[in-house]
């Protein structure tokens, strides 16, 4: 496959050279889809990176928090003996 495509029916991965899409035989679109394609998944990943970020480093602080407890208990408990 020198140049592919994107299936507009199935999402599939094509050859350009086909007329119909080997995976649920829908007539291929004419042109080279799969910049369009490949651009438009990359914005929607760039958008919903700074919301992942901070969902991650909540859940960072939030695990940060339970071991400084648990280590702070370990600490009285050996302190007891």
């Amino acid at each position: 496959m020198d140049k592919v495509s994107i299936c507009h029916a199935c999402g599939r991965t094509i050859d350009s050279a086909w007329n119909f899409c080997p995976m649920c035989g829908t007539v291929a679109a004419s042109g080279d889809l799969l910049p369009g394609a490949l651009d438009s998944v990359f914005e929607q990943i760039e958008a919903t990176r700074p919301e992942r970020a901070a969902t991650r480093i909540a859940r960072m602080e939030n695990e940060l928090g339970e071991l400084e407890k648990e280590l702070s208990l370990l600490i009285a408990g050996n302190s007891a003996l």
